[in-house]
């Protein structure tokens, strides 16, 4: 259990870092739902499979790049199971970096004499 310590300490070094820990996680959380959700709903009979649309809008704009590759050569739980997911995962990589802010200076740092 030393990694929640780890992790906490990690957070509170951005001035915003608890605010983005918490914006992040939702939308990690949205992603994971939306995953499991997609995957259960076109398990089931007579599914048409537009359940995919939820997962390919919680993951966009990423998602909209992978239109380009190409899908059809890659097995098809893998689209679906892996790459959407990792898609919104990246977003919410990004999202950690953009909201986080920069990083608290130490007050120990202000007294610190300046280099010449």
């Amino acid at each position: 259990m030393k990694f929640i310590p780890g992790l906490t300490r990690h957070i509170s070094r951005y001035e915003r870092g608890p605010f983005a820990a918490k914006i992040v996680g939702s939308y990690l959380l949205i992603v994971i739902a939306a995953t499991v959700y997609v995957e259960v709903a076109t398990r089931q009979p007579h599914s048409q499979g537009l359940e995919g649309i939820v997962l390919f809008a919680v993951t966009s704009p990423t998602s909209q790049l992978l239109i380009f590759l190409p899908l059809d050569a890659l097995p098809q739980p893998l689209s679906a199971f892996l790459l959407f997911p990792a898609a919104g995962f990246f977003q919410g990589w990004l999202l950690w970096l953009i909201a986080r802010g920069r990083v608290r200076k130490d007050s120990s740092s202000e007294h610190a004499p300046t280099p010449m």
